[in-house]
C-alpha cells in the first residue's frame, strides 16, 4: 500500500478500497481541490461572481475585443453548451458581457464590456493575492513543479476526452 505523510489513504483502507499510489493521488487532488474551494468561492462572493463565472471573463478578456463565439467559451472552460448559456446569461444580465452578432448567423459572438473589464480589474489582484496566501507552503521551484505536471495531466485528460467523443 502506498503511504502519504497526511495519512489520506487510511480512508480508502478503512473503506476496504487499495490505495495503490494512483487512488491516492487522485484522492488527494479531489481532496485538495475540496479544501482550496471554499477560500476561492468566498472570495468571489464578495464580488458577486462564482468561480465559473470569473473564469469565463478571464477567458473572454484574454481573446480580446473580437470575444469568443460560444462554442469556444466552452470548450476553454470545458463545459457543455447548455451550461454556457446559462453561464452567458447571469453575466449578461449583470452586464458583464455582451453578446454580438457573427457572419455566421447561426452563431452568438460574445465579448467582456466595459463593466466586466472593470470588475476584472478590481477581482484579479485580490483573486492573485488569495492565491499567493493559499500556497504560501511551496517554494518557487515547487510550484513550478507542480504546474508541469498538473499540465500535463490536463493535456492527458483532454486527449482521452476527444477520443471518447
Amino acid at each position: 500500500m502506498a503511504s502519504t505523510d497526511t495519512g489520506d489513504d487510511l480512508a480508502y483502507v478503512r473503506a476496504g478500497i487499495s490505495a495503490d499510489l494512483d487512488t491516492v493521488l487522485i484522492f488527494n487532488l479531489l481532496r485538495t481541490q475540496s479544501y482550496l474551494a471554499p477560500f476561492i468561492d468566498a472570495d468571489l462572493r464578495e464580488q458577486n461572481l462564482t468561480g465559473a463565472q470569473f473564469n469565463a471573463l478571464l477567458v473572454l478578456r484574454a481573446a480580446g475585443a473580437e470575444g469568443l463565439l460560444m462554442g469556444e467559451i466552452g470548450e476553454r472552460l470545458v463545459v457543455t453548451k447548455s451550461n454556457v448559456t446559462g453561464l452567458v446569461d447571469r453575466l449578461e444580465r449583470q452586464s458583464l458581457v455582451a453578446r454580438g452578432q457573427h457572419t455566421d448567423r447561426r452563431a452568438t459572438l460574445v465579448r467582456l464590456t466595459a463593466a466586466g473589464e472593470q470588475l476584472l480589474d478590481r477581482t484579479a489582484p485580490r483573486m492573485a493575492r488569495l492565491h499567493a496566501k493559499l500556497i504560501e507552503g511551496f517554494n518557487a521551484s515547487e510550484k513550478h513543479t507542480l504546474t508541469k505536471l498538473l499540465t500535463k495531466l490536463r493535456r492527458t485528460l483532454r486527449q482521452r476526452r476527444k477520443e471518447t467523443l
